[in-house]
């Protein structure tokens, strides 16, 4: 009953009208702004990223120039077969790697070995170490066909020299160039260049290029070594991140990919001088945070709107809704029979109105009806007074009781069933109800028949037939009697010899009741049928035609059928037919309650 009053259907109306526009306006806006913020975010990624790693293009650029600076020197290569014994040529080779080591900021050490004078050197801040060795320290080297091989971020190599300097007693992260120093355009190998570089100019290249505690920073090399990280604990380190590392695998230069619940800007840095990748990780939560904010705020308004919505709501349904509920409670009122009732109008609106113009008709209904219906009904209750005071129901049981204790002294039994019959018949048409189930009425109806079978010595049969639990229905008090007198008023006649009568009850659908009443006695004349259906067919308030209305004119089925609409409405129906070769049926059709 609640999912269809008014208050909920105009509340669920007003919070759908106001709540989903606000929320697919929220969410349309949360969806346009995160599009927009990505790609936003990635366009200015992308472009940082490619500024960062230009930077370190020219960075490593200068580093290899330094490290090519050997070529240049004319008495460089030279000098390389002179050492050790030429004093002046191994000063000449530590002035050349010295100025390799200050020419570019960030260069810690510089390692040359001479295949010539088998002769390893090492130039730090402090005084050079040299030692004579048959094999390079960087011997297994993998270089690439430009004689070039950049070694990715590892502790500062001592080079087989122990304690070359104090910077050596850091914990010092770099990466290495290692250059082939060939007699071009000879491929023999004259001797093997190694540049330690530092990874602060690096980390300062870097550190420009994303947000510490939300973002990160990835400079891989190709193999997925980590150069640089702004997780410093993975420097040095194999990154572990499939997804990331399968990202940038492909052939293309530079883009974006999405993992791991992040976004990805990457660029490779030129393969021919490092192969690196820069990889910035930028996660949902910081790419989408202005997207978040602003969906927070329309969250909050919403909820600010809704609240107001079912505030005003509910205000305006109680508005309308609780005047209609009392006037049903005024309706009930009257109903129950209470005519008098006060009705109270306090609104001026068009819920006033109709209260106005309801008691407006309450006062014609008092004045036009009640005082003729309430003389009437004074009149009947005083003649049934003056009935009831003729001969004292109680009186009557009492006596009935004792004229059966008599015939029980004379050993007559069956006049003691006669009158307990008879007693409870009485006691049953006097109970004050209107309603009662119909296993009472069965009863009644058995008792009515048992005095019957007396009275017409045994001339008929009686069978009942009774659908599992159709006796538990509640029905209108007298309605099987009436019809079941017209059959001995009527239908009974000695020459059709033993006939039968036959009383059923069925369920034909949920919610009806079906009782049937059938003889085999005489049946109804045709044109007396007629006359009997055009009676029952008039509406209870219609006035019956005179020639219908007379006093045997089967006015006891009327009065039935009007007891069963006061009961079911329009839904209680009685229909009267005669059956072959001999005989009547009446049925009646009744309302009752839905039952599992």
């Amino acid at each position: 009953m609640k999912f269809r009053s008014i208050r909920f259907r105009l509340s669920a109306f007003m919070l759908a009208a106001v709540a989903i526009p606000l929320l697919l306006s929220m969410t349309i806006t949360f969806l346009v702004t995160k599009q927009s913020l990505r790609e936003q975010t990635t366009g200015e990624n992308e472009r940082l990223i490619f500024q960062g790693a230009a930077n370190l293009e020219n960075y490593l650029q200068s580093v290899n120039k330094a490290s090519i600076a050997v070529y240049k020197d004319p008495h460089f290569l030279t000098n390389l077969t002179r050492i050790p014994n030429d004093y002046r040529a191994a000063a000449e080779l530590y002035t050349s790697l010295d100025t390799i080591r200050n020419t570019v900021p960030g260069i810690v050490s510089v390692y040359m070995h001479s295949y010539e004078a088998g002769q390893s050197t090492l130039v730090t801040g402090s005084a050079p170490k040299r030692g004579q060795r048959e094999h390079s320290y960087t011997e297994d080297v993998p270089y690439r066909s430009n004689a070039l091989y950049i070694e990715a971020s590892h502790p500062v190599h001592l080079y087989g020299f122990s304690s070359p300097g104090p910077a050596y007693g850091k914990d010092v992260k770099v990466f290495t160039l290692h250059r082939s120093i060939q007699n071009i355009p000879s491929p023999r190998r004259l001797a093997d260049l190694s540049i330690d570089v530092s990874l602060d100019t690096v980390r300062s290249i870097c550190g420009e290029l994303y947000q510490g505690g939300s973002e990160q920073l990835y400079l891989l090399d190709a193999t997925g070594v980590v150069i640089y990280s702004s997780n410093e604990t993975l420097i040095g380190q194999k990154l572990e991140n499939s997804d990331l590392i399968s990202g940038i695998n492909g052939e293309q230069k530079q883009g974006y990919f999405e993992a791991d619940e992040a976004m990805h800007v990457y660029r490779k840095l030129n393969a021919e001088l490092s192969g690196w990748t820069l990889v910035k990780q930028i996660p949902y939560e910081t790419l989408y945070a202005r997207a978040t904010r602003l969906t927070e705020i329309n969250a909050g308004i919403t909820g600010a709107a809704l609240s107001v919505a079912i505030i005003g709501t509910l205000l305006i349904s109680i508005r309308i809704t609780q005047p209609i509920r009392q006037l049903l409670r005024y309706m009930e009122k009257i109903q129950a029979g209470q005519l008098d009732v006060d009705i109270q109008v306090t609104s001026r609106d068009e819920i006033g109105m109709v209260f106005r113009r309801f008691r407006r008709m309450m006062d014609t209904v008092n004045n036009l009806i009640l005082r003729e219906y309430r003389l009437e009904l004074a009149n009947k209750t005083n003649q049934l007074k003056a009935l009831q005071a003729q001969i004292n129901p109680h009186f009557l049981y009492n006596t009935l009781q004792s004229v059966g204790t008599l015939a029980l002294q004379h050993e007559v039994p069956r006049i003691y069933s006669l009158l307990s019959s008879l007693s409870r018949i009485m006691r049953y048409s006097m109970k004050d109800s209107t309603l009662v189930h119909l296993k009472d009425e069965a009863e009644h109806i058995r008792m009515y028949l048992d005095l019957q079978k007396e009275r017409f010595d045994d001339q008929f049969d009686v069978i009942f037939d009774w659908e599992p639990g159709v006796l538990e229905e509640q029905v209108p008090k007298m309605i099987l009697q009436p019809i079941v007198e017209n059959y001995f008023k009527h239908g009974m006649d000695a020459r059709l010899g033993r006939t039968l009568l036959r009383i059923s009850g069925t369920r034909p659908a949920p919610g009806r009741l079906r009782l049937m009443i059938e003889n085999t006695g005489l049946s109804i004349p045709h044109d007396r049928l007629e006359q009997l259906r055009s009676l029952l067919s008039c509406k209870p308030d219609a006035a019956v035609p005179e020639e219908l209305a007379a006093p045997d004119k089967s006015v006891g089925l009327r009065n039935v059928l009007l007891r069963v609409r006061l009961h079911s409405g329009e839904a209680g129906r009685m229909d009267i037919t005669n059956i072959e070769p001999h005989g009547v049926r009446v049925i009646l059709d009744i309302k009752t309650e839905e039952r599992e």
